[in-house]
């Protein structure tokens, strides 16, 4: 596995859709992510602790002496998840864990770091030349022409027989959804959102629907972006969307745009408990005991006890039918093939090579493997359009960036000012208010569109469990064959090796979602 330094990761935002995937190439250079609440205890402990721990109990609920459990090991209570029988805990970084583990009833304990959250908005970036919206076709909204994307998995077509249900909740767990965009006004469910920064879920929208980085709401823009005469249109309009924040979007504090365990614990809970039906994660979470490489391995213990306590939260919801639909990530690496420094170890990113977890792949315009997505059997499921900055739109030729994915981004977000460096920024004031979008690239932008088709099947047949929905997006995907010989459009000079066949390979998985053969 390449890994990238910790500043560069800090800058680059979400593993799912880096500037790796959306502006900064690698080989590129600059041309161009049930009903029961959580309780919470102390809320300033999860915030600001350096010492933070998941703690997961041998029966899958949290016992009535949780709180003396977590005390006899010399820690704190912070936080509950009841419905993952999991507990954030604050404690000593040296003694706790090793007490922790030796606990009646302690099924697992790994270390955590909580965040802050204080949220500055961004300075200027470079200078701003957003392209416009041309006349709209009949039956399109005005930037429906830029989404190359959509017509590749037939959702137009789709969108012709069914939007989806508004019954149908889709949890977006990113950085956060700005509901006052023009293209998603409606289109989030504010009793069913929250952020879960540092583990403490807060339902105050003013945090929540605060998409300082912009990834969230490009995200929400290609699942369920309204049909509405304003810019896109997203696969799956009339489905309802629940945003869940869990990219820390502190730009002061040193780990901005990771997304760690503790929030993302925090996320699953928060999804069972608030009835979700899907949710979409355009990321992967950071060990956060190590120079940051999003690599959890066996031979670790800390990082060990996180897949554990992953694995089971995944499992959980599971049974209550809310499938996890996860990027693979954006280095180009076969993630299949991961090993740890110690002899028989095994290595693992997450949440794309958990259980029961459907992971997805990037193709660009012309269904070819993008030149950063990351493969592997056992790990993609299915594909879809990430963008691809080396092969173009032909139709679109006012800007470079035309073979990436145009979505929703708040006006005053890091992506949209970004945007500027790649000619990436896009505006349509037809509506008199400019509504702001941006071209970005990454599986973060795949996992959408498959979330989107997976939406439009739930709202035809109903919840169901990963596997079947899966089988569902198996059958009717479109086969993609692999490419002939070594593989390396982005010449990173470690050429990939396509292996299997049209029906299931390490690239495309089961082939490219087809969300018109999903709806018929």
């Amino acid at each position: 596995m390449r890994f990238v330094s910790r500043r560069v990761l800090r800058s680059l935002v979400l593993a799912g859709s880096t500037f790796v995937g959306c502006g900064v190439e690698p080989s590129q250079g600059t041309d161009n992510e049930t009903r029961e609440s959580v309780s919470v205890t102390s809320k300033q402990d999860a915030l600001v602790g350096t010492a933070s721990f998941l703690v997961s109990f041998a029966n899958g609920s949290i016992p009535a002496n949780a709180d003396a459990v977590i005390a006899n090991a010399g820690g704190t209570m912070v936080a509950r998840y009841p419905n993952l029988g999991v507990v954030l805990a604050k404690g000593s970084a040296a003694t706790f864990a090793s007490s922790a583990r030796r606990g009646t009833g302690v099924d697992a304990v790994g270390v955590v770091t909580a965040t802050r959250t204080e949220i500055p908005r961004p300075k200027g970036h470079a200078a701003m030349r957003p392209h416009g919206a041309g006349a709209a076709a009949p039956g399109q909204d005005p930037l429906s022409a830029r989404q190359w994307d959509m017509d590749q998995i037939r959702a137009p077509q789709a969108r012709a027989i069914s939007g989806g249900k508004k019954s149908v909740l889709v949890g977006v767990l990113d950085s956060g959804i700005d509901v006052t965009h023009p293209d998603l006004v409606g289109q989030v469910k504010a009793s069913a959102s929250v952020s879960c920064l540092g583990g403490v879920p807060n339902a105050a929208a003013a945090v929540w629907a605060n998409d300082i980085v912009g990834h969230g709401t490009h995200v929400a823009g290609v699942i369920a972006g309204a049909k509405n005469g304003v810019g896109i249109v997203g696969v799956a309009p009339g489905v309802q969307l629940a945003a869940v924040k869990v990219v820390n979007d502190d730009v002061n504090d040193p780990n901005f745009g990771l997304v760690f365990p503790d929030a993302m614990v925090c996320a699953m809970d928060w999804a069972i408990g608030h009835g979700f039906d899907l949710m979409n994660a355009s990321l992967m979470l950071d060990p956060l005991t190590a120079p940051i490489d999003d690599i959890f391995c066996s031979d670790q213990p800390d990082r060990e006890a996180v897949v554990k306590i992953m694995r089971a939260a995944v499992g959980k919801a599971a049974q209550k039918k809310i499938p996890l639909i996860s990027s693979t990530g954006n280095f180009f690496t076969d993630l299949s093939t991961l090993t740890g420094t110690t002899s028989g170890s095994t290595c693992k990113v997450l949440p794309v090579q958990l259980p029961r977890v459907i992971g997805v792949s990037a193709v660009g315009f012309g269904k070819q493997m993008t030149f950063y997505s990351n493969y592997g059997f056992g790990v993609v499921d299915v594909t879809a359009p990430g963008g691809d900055s080396l092969v173009v739109d032909p139709d679109i030729t006012d800007t470079v960036s035309s073979g990436q994915i145009l979505s929703s981004v708040p006006a005053g977000s890091l992506y949209y000012q970004f945007g500027a460096d790649w000619d990436g920024q896009v505006q349509d004031c037809g509506s008199g208010t400019c509504a702001t979008y941006v071209y970005l690239q990454g599986t973060s932008q795949a996992t959408p569109h498959v979330t989107g088709v997976a939406a439009l099947i739930l709202s035809r047949f109903g919840r169901m469990t990963p596997e079947t929905l899966l089988t569902y997006l198996s059958l009717t995907a479109r086969k993609l064959p692999c490419p002939v010989g070594a593989y390396d459009p982005g010449m990173s000079g470690t050429p990939a090796t396509c292996k299997g066949t049209a029906i299931y390979n390490n690239f495309y998985g089961a082939g490219e979602v087809d969300a018109l053969a999903a709806v018929r």
